[in-house]
């Protein structure tokens, strides 16, 4: 009988310690870190591949819980860490990318990974892609990213919008790889560990709007125009769900239930502190304009087709918005380098420096 139960509780612990390895492609800021943080609490292994900057408490977090491959994207091919992780490696659960942000990273990612044979190769890419799509429905769906046959107008909303064009290349060049994939499509993201700064920059100001008393300078065209958010521990949580449920060659759009406008968001920022009836926006300027979000400008997602697969349950604006205020309040006095940048593009704009 000790016999048996010496052998549960062996079997049991490898498969609690030993879930498989996920490699991730980034990891170090808003979604990436909400993702290696979710990853490990579901008791994977993960390796990280990045240049190892310390952003915010990066390495107090992870330092002696992950595997670090450091290398330097754009490129794969020569990086020694990567090299030796694959003679190590025939195999891997997972493989999440945060970084192949054009065509051509992404074709020689999935060439250098191909023999780790992973499960799924998860991209992480953005409602931008919509962007450069012909003809949307609204709210988005994942099928409306589908190039127009025009060749012209290919170009023109190429041109319009570089970050989605490159990103729908990315994703199209994973699709054709030949790889099990996933993509994530997310919104702008929001959190805490925003590389970006853009929702800290809106926090100082919002949150001191009684001293500072300078009205946003929204660009007219953002007025009414509706955007997803989407935080980043729910893209984290998504990736898990992916991986557990074995789900391969699909499209999700990721994102909160609640939808914004620039001018909704920042009032809710003011509301929270107290500001609500003093803050003000002037959209007549159109150069020089504050307007940090959205990357996107065709619309809401809809996540329904998240909700039925991967039984998907967005965190709450409420919950978003204190975890993200919190975080960013701490961080004025723990991460000074960040702070002060934020500080310095807020004071660029508003003595229009």
């Amino acid at each position: 009988m000790l016999t048996v139960l010496i052998l549960s509780w062996l079997f049991v612990s490898s498969v609690l310690c030993d879930s498989g390895i996920v490699l991730v492609l980034g990891g170090q800021g808003l979604a990436g870190s909400a993702t290696l943080t979710a990853l490990l609490e579901s008791k994977y292994q993960v390796s990280a591949l990045n240049d190892d900057a310390a952003h915010y408490d990066y390495h107090d977090l992870f330092q002696d819980k992950i595997e670090s491959v450091v290398c330097m994207r754009p490129s794969l091919d020569g990086c020694f860490e990567l090299q030796n992780f694959l003679k190590s490696n025939s195999k891997v659960k997972a493989i999440v990318d945060f970084t192949s942000s054009k065509k051509e990273m992404m074709e020689e990612a999935v060439r250098v990974l191909a023999p780790l044979n992973p499960d799924v190769y998860i991209f992480v890419s953005t409602a931008a892609v919509y962007d450069v799509s012909d003809n949307p429905q609204h709210p988005l769906q994942e099928n409306d990213a589908v190039r127009p046959e025009d060749l012209t107008l290919q170009e023109t909303y190429s041109k319009q919008n570089e970050f989605g064009h490159n990103m729908l290349s990315s994703e199209e060049a994973l699709i054709t790889s030949g790889l099990p994939y996933v993509i994530l499509r997310c919104g702008d993201m929001v959190g805490p560990r925003d590389t970006t700064l853009r929702w800290w920059q809106y926090q100082v100001w919002t949150e001191h709007f009684n001293l500072i008393d300078t009205s946003f300078p929204i660009a007219k065209k953002y007025e009414h125009l509706k955007f997803s958010m989407t935080y980043g521990g729910d893209v984290g949580k998504a990736i898990v769900t992916v991986i557990n449920k074995g789900v391969v060659n699909e499209v999700y759009n990721i994102a909160m239930d609640k939808t914004f406008t620039l001018p909704h968001y920042l009032l809710e920022l003011c509301v929270y502190f107290g500001n609500g009836e003093s803050c003000w926006a002037d959209y007549t300027a159109e150069v020089g304009s504050y307007s940090l979000y959205p990357n996107n400008h065709k619309g809401t997602m809809s996540i329904e087709h998240a909700k039925k697969d991967l039984d998907f349950e967005a965190s709450s604006w409420e919950d978003v918005l204190k975890d993200t205020v919190t975080f960013y309040q701490t961080a004025t006095y723990e991460h000074i380098t960040e702070r002060d940048i934020v500080l310095s593009r807020l004071t660029r704009t508003l003595y229009h420096l």
